[in-house]
C-alpha cells in the first residue's frame, strides 16, 4: 500500500470513527457536552463524554452555504449582529433546529472557557437558558509573558474541578488509567502534526493550506482514539515522501507567506488561487500555536495545562511578535497575509502593529484582507 492510500484509509477510519461517536450521542448512547474551542477535551474523553464544537459546527454550516441563513435566524432570536460569527451561526441553529445534519445535537453538558475568548461565556449562558442542563465554565490566566509555575497550578486545580462536576452530573467516577492512555494519544497525535507543519519548512512546501485546515479536524472532534492517532501518522507519512520527491503543493512554489487569523470558510477557494499564482502559505498562528502541541506524558494534568493556557489568542502583543518573527526566519517567509476577521475579534486584536512591526523591523511586506 502506498503512503497516499494509507492515508486515504485512515482518513475514511477517522472519519467512521466519529460519525458512530455522533450517532451514539445523538440516539444518547453516549452523553454529549458542547464545549469551547480550547479547553481539556481529553478528560471528556477519558470519561466517555462525546465533545461537540459548536465553533466547528458553524465552519460547516458556512462550507455548506448555510452560514447567512442561521445568522438571520440567530437576529430573529434577538441575537446581535455584532457578536462573533461563529457565535451568530451556532446560536441561529440552536433557536432554529435548522443546519448541517438538521441542526445542532443537543447537550446533556455544557462547558465553557473564561480565558481565551470574551464571548464564549456569555454564548455558554444562552445555551445554558436554552437546553436547561448543567453548566462549567473553566477559568485560567490571561499570560502576560511565558507561563509561571503559578498559572500552571490555577489550571491543574481548575481541570480536576471540571472533573468533579463530571463525576457529579454523570455519576461516574474518573479513570486515571483512561486519562492517561487518552493523554498519550492525544499527545502523539499533535505530535505527528507537528511533524506535518515543520516539514514545510522545506521548498517546495509538500502540504497546503486547505489539506492542513482540513485534516486538522481529528485533533478537536476525535480527541485521544486510536483511529486519530493512526491518521496523523499516516498524514506524517504522506507529507514526508512528498517532501523527499520534491512534491510541491503549487506547480512554481515563487513566494512562501504566513497567515494570519482563522481561514475565510465560506471561500476556502481563494487558498487555491494563491497557490495558482505560486504564493503558498508555509504557516499559520492558528495551527502551529493551538494544535502542534504535545503534552508530558509523564504529568499530563500538567501537559494539558501548558498546552491550554498557551494558545494564541492568550497571548501578550510582543511574544506573538516574537513568535512571528521567529517563523518567518525558520520558514523563510516573503510576506504575510492579514485577515482581519470580524468573525473572531478576539484573534484580530493586535494583528495590525504585527503586521507593522514585520515590515519595520525585517522588512516583510504585507496583506491586509
Amino acid at each position: 500500500m502506498t503512503a497516499h492510500e494509507n492515508y486515504i484509509k485512515a482518513k475514511e477510519k477517522l472519519l467512521a470513527k466519529y460519525y458512530q461517536n455522533y450517532s451514539d450521542a445523538a440516539s444518547k448512547k453516549k452523553l454529549t457536552a458542547h464545549v469551547t474551542g480550547f479547553l481539556p477535551f481529553e478528560v471528556l474523553v477519558a470519561m466517555d463524554i462525546f465533545p461537540f464544537y459548536p465553533e466547528g459546527y458553524a465552519t460547516r454550516a458556512c462550507n455548506t452555504d448555510m452560514g447567512d441563513e442561521l445568522v438571520f435566524e440567530a437576529e430573529k432570536a434577538g441575537v446581535s449582529r455584532d457578536l462573533c460569527a461563529f457565535s451568530t451561526c451556532a446560536l441561529g441553529s440552536m433557536y432554529s433546529d435548522k443546519g448541517p445534519q438538521g441542526g445542532m445535537i443537543a447537550p446533556d453538558l455544557l462547558i465553557s472557557s473564561a480565558y481565551t475568548c470574551g464571548a464564549h461565556v456569555p454564548w455558554w449562558e444562552l445555551m445554558h437558558q436554552h437546553y436547561k442542563v448543567p453548566l462549567f465554565i473553566i477559568d485560567g490566566p490571561v499570560l502576560c509573558a511565558d507561563y509561571e509555575e503559578r498559572h500552571i497550578d490555577f489550571y491543574i486545580s481548575q481541570t480536576k474541578e471540571l472533573i468533579s462536576f463530571l463525576e457529579k452530573e454523570t455519576g461516574k467516577d474518573f479513570d486515571e488509567d483512561r486519562f492517561e492512555k487518552v493523554v498519550e494519544l492525544s499527545s502523539d497525535a499533535c505530535e505527528y502534526f507537528h511533524k506535518v507543519i515543520e516539514l514545510r519548512k522545506n521548498s517546495p512546501s509538500p502540504v497546503g493550506f486547505r489539506q492542513l485546515f482540513a485534516d486538522m479536524f481529528g485533533l478537536v472532534n476525535v480527541t485521544g482514539e486510536q483511529e486519530t492517532l493512526d491518521f496523523y501518522k499516516a498524514f506524517y507519512e504522506e507529507t514526508l515522501e512528498k517532501k523527499e520527491n520534491n512534491i510541491g503543493v503549487a506547480e512554481h512554489e515563487e513566494y512562501r507567506l504566513i497567515w494570519d487569523n482563522l481561514p475565510i470558510y465560506h471561500d476556502m477557494d481563494l487558498f487555491d488561487y494563491f497557490e495558482s499564482k505560486g504564493m503558498v502559505f508555509v504557516y499559520e498562528t492558528l495551527l502551529k500555536e493551538y494544535f502542534a502541541k504535545g503534552l508530558d506524558k509523564s504529568d499530563p494534568f500538567r501537559g494539558l495545562a501548558k498546552k491550554y493556557l498557551t494558545g494564541w489568542t492568550n497571548r501578550r502583543l510582543d511574544r506573538k511578535i516574537e513568535i512571528v518573527e521567529e517563523a518567518v526566519k525558520e520558514y523563510r517567509v516573503d510576506g504575510i497575509v492579514v485577515f482581519e476577521n470580524k468573525g473572531c475579534r478576539g484573534y484580530s486584536t493586535g494583528q495590525l502593529d504585527v503586521a507593522r512591526s514585520l515590515k519595520e523591523k525585517i522588512g516583510i511586506p504585507n496583506m491586509i484582507v
